[in-house]
C-alpha cells in the first residue's frame, strides 16, 4: 500500500480499538456494527463503500441465493466475501462458519471473512481440506496488537487483492502450518526416528532421558512470517525483496510456533467443551476420565495436571505398575459429529491455528 494508505489504515485501527473500548459490554446489533466498525475499516483498506461496483452489499450470486453482507469486487467480479455479525457474537458458531463457506463455494469465491467488527477470521473456501482447516488467519483488534492487526487486515486491502498478496500468503501459510504441525507431532508423540536422531547427536544420554527431556521442554519453531514471504512474492521483478531470508542491513523478523500447548488453552479456544468425557479401551478394560475447564483430567477420583499423568494412572490400574504414557494419543473423546477422536487431534487443530485466544 502507498504510504498515505498505510497511515490511513494504522490510524483507523487505533480509532476502532478506542471505539471497541467504549462499546465494551454494549449490544450494538449487526447494522450498528457494520456502520461503526466494519465500513470505516473497509474504507481505510482502500475500498470505496459508496461504489456498488467495488463493495456490493447484500450480494447474491443468483436471485434465489441467500445474501452475503459484503462482496469486495474488482471489475465487477467478487473476490472476497465478508459476513458481519453483531459485536460480541460468537464467531466459532458452526452455523455461521458453514454459512459463509457455503456462500463462497456456491459463488466460486475463494476468500471469505467472518467478523463481529472486533475479531476477523479469514477462510479459504476452496482449499481441499476439512472446514476447520480452511480458517488460516485470525485477528482481534481489542487485543491491542496494532502491528499484527495491520499486517493481517492489509491482506484484504484493495491493493493486496489486486497484486495477489492474499493468494501468496495462503500458499506459504499452508506449507508452514503442515510442516510445523508435523514437527510438533514428532515431538509430542516421541517419534522413534526422532529419538534415534537425537541419540546420535547425544550419545551420552539414554533414550529414556531424551524422552523425559522432551516432556519437560518448551520448544519453539522459528521461521520468517508467511505474510512477509507473500508480500515479497507479490512484488514486481527488480524491486527490493528478501533473498534467502536475508535483507541487507536488516535481520528478517521471526515468528514462533509454540508447541508446548495445554489442555486449558485448547478448551479456552473452543476446540473442546468441558467437562468432556474421555475414554480408552486398554487390554479389554474401558478406561474413563473427565477433562475439566481448567485443563485438569480427573481419573479414579483424582485430578491430574496433565492427560499423560491421568493416562499413566489409568494404565497402572490394569498393569499394576506405573507406565510412561502419552495421554494425547491415549485418551479419546466423541466430537460434535459423534466421531471418535484422540486428544492429539484437538491439539493439532490448535497448532494449525483453528482458533487462538
Amino acid at each position: 500500500m502507498p504510504d498515505d494508505d498505510s497511515n490511513s489504515l494504522r490510524k483507523c485501527i487505533e480509532l476502532l480499538t478506542n471505539r471497541l473500548q467504549k462499546y465494551r459490554g454494549k449490544s450494538l446489533g449487526e447494522q450498528n456494527t457494520k456502520a461503526s466498525l466494519i465500513e470505516p475499516l473497509l474504507e481505510a483498506l482502500g475500498w470505496d463503500t459508496r461504489d456498488f461496483e467495488e463493495v456490493h452489499r447484500e450480494y447474491k450470486a443468483k436471485r434465489a441465493d441467500r445474501p452475503v453482507d459484503y462482496a469486495l469486487q474488482l471489475t465487477l467480479k467478487p473476490l472476497v466475501f465478508i459476513e458481519a455479525k453483531g459485536l460480541g457474537e460468537n464467531l466459532a458458531d458452526r452455523k455461521w462458519i458453514s454459512q459463509i463457506l457455503s456462500y463462497a463455494t456456491v459463488a466460486g469465491v475463494t476468500w471469505c471473512v467472518l467478523t463481529d467488527g472486533d475479531e476477523y477470521r479469514f477462510y479459504n473456501a476452496t482449499a481441499p481440506v476439512d472446514a476447520e482447516e480452511k480458517l488460516f488467519c485470525r485477528i482481534r483488534l481489542s487485543d491491542g496488537e496494532h502491528d499484527r492487526a495491520y499486517e493481517t487486515l492489509n491482506l484484504i486491502s484493495r491493493a493486496s487483492i489486486e497484486t495477489g498478496t492474499l493468494r501468496n500468503y495462503w500458499k506459504s501459510h499452508f506449507v508452514d502450518r503442515h510442516v510445523h504441525g508435523a514437527l510438533a507431532r514428532l515431538i509430542i508423540d516421541r517419534d522413534r526416528a526422532l529419538i534415534r536422531l537425537l541419540r546420535r547427536q547425544l550419545p551420552d544420554f539414554t533414550a529414556g532421558q531424551i524422552v523425559d527431556s522432551l516432556d519437560r521442554s518448551k520448544i519453539t519453531v522459528q521461521s520468517q512470517p508467511a505474510s512477509t514471504v507473500a508480500i515479497s512474492a507479490a512484488q514486481p521483478k527488480g524491486s527490493a525483496r528478501l533473498t534467502k531470508g536475508k535483507e541487507k542491513g536488516a535481520a528478517p523478523k521471526k515468528k514462533r510456533t509454540n508447541i508446548d500447548v495445554t489442555l486449558e488453552q485448547i478448551v479456552k479456544a473452543g476446540l473442546l467443551s468441558a467437562p468432556l468425557s474421555l475414554f480408552r479401551k486398554y487390554k479389554g478394560k474401558m478406561m474413563q476420565a473427565t477433562l475439566h475447564a481448567d485443563g485438569t483430567v480427573e481419573c479414579g477420583g483424582q485430578r491430574y495436571s496433565s492427560c499423560s499423568k491421568a493416562a499413566e494412572y489409568a494404565r497402572s490400574t490394569v498393569t499394576g505398575r506405573p507406565m510412561n504414557t502419552n495421554g494425547w494419543s491415549f485418551w479419546q473423546y466423541m466430537d460434535a459429529d459423534q466421531k471418535r477422536k484422540e486428544l492429539q487431534h484437538a491439539r493439532a487443530q490448535f497448532l494449525n491455528g483453528a482458533r487462538r485466544t
